[in-house]
């Protein structure tokens, strides 16, 4: 699905935002690229997308070069930016104009997607609050059914309920042939749905592991002063000590999965837990 072999890409010439990254992604998983600001999430959503150009490196989406946005890579792919601009026309017509490019679109999941968010088909997009236009380039987004679909953000602007919607048309409205790549600092919103963890620091990628793999080999609970020499992370929260422990089968107790505390156990101790995750393979 995705290849990506010692890429280089820079907005200046003086600085490189990667310098020989490397990424193998394969089809139909629900990724979360996860990293702290500045690391270059966007810009690697963008690459893969072509809307930027490598410097060096070789990259292959779809079994295509992004950078030539072929017609039929462009019909594959779809990437749904943080920051966007619409045009001063409704719902219907945005649909209308922009869905014919895209061979895979339902206008049945689009019909009911429109619906599940409570918006009209005739709502201006200029005229409608910041959160209603991002439910509905959710929705066209989803409606169009590529075998990849880039989303930076997807849950920046909504508020409760509406989050609690993105996740249940994210699980209901994808197969499993899709490749969803996901660019968050919302782990929260996203936790339930994200099957595979990419975590980005320093212009390349150390973390590239299923949540089945996690789990399986990381245990995740509260740290009694008992197991607190076997952490191998731990910090505060409102019900205590929470951790993270090599899992060996023999605590007690129900390992509870966050991913929110995987990714600071990886900022703060990525050799520990990189090892422990990479034990059995």
């Amino acid at each position: 699905m995705i290849t990506v072999k010692q890429l280089s890409f820079g907005y200046t010439r003086r600085r490189n935002i990667f310098d020989s990254l490397s990424l193998e992604l394969p089809k139909g998983s629900i990724v979360g690229l996860l990293g702290r600001n500045g690391e270059g999430k966007t810009t690697l959503l963008k690459l893969l997308y072509g809307q930027l150009l490598r410097r060096q490196g070789e990259l292959k989406v779809l079994d295509s070069d992004p950078k030539h946005r072929a017609v039929s890579f462009l019909q594959q792919v779809y990437l749904l930016p943080e920051v966007f601009r619409v045009p001063p026309i409704s719902i219907r017509s945005f649909f209308d104009i922009s869905a014919p490019f895209y061979p895979n679109y339902d206008e049945t999941v689009a019909k009911e997607l429109i619906d599940i968010f409570g918006l009209q088909w005739d709502m201006n997009l200029k005229k409608i609050s910041q959160g209603q236009k991002k439910k509905a380039l959710i929705a066209f987004a989803l409606s169009l059914r590529v075998p990849l679909l880039l989303l930076d953000e997807p849950t920046n602007g909504l508020d409760i309920p509406s989050k609690g919607e993105f996740r249940r048309a994210v699980a209901r409205y994808t197969s499993d042939e899709q490749t969803i790549l996901i660019s968050t600092h919302q782990v929260r919103d996203l936790e339930q749905l994200i099957d595979r963890v990419l975590i980005m620091e320093r212009g390349s990628i150390f973390c590239n592991a299923t949540v089945a793999d996690i789990t399986e080999r990381l245990s995740f609970r509260l740290i009694t002063p008992e197991l607190a020499n076997k952490a191998l992370y731990s910090e505060p929260s409102a019900v205590g000590t929470v951790g993270i422990l090599p899992n060996d089968g023999n605590e007690d107790g129900e390992s509870n999965y966050s991913m929110e505390l995987f990714f600071n156990a990886v900022i703060s101790e990525r050799d520990r837990i990189l090892q422990a995750l990479s034990q059995g393979h």
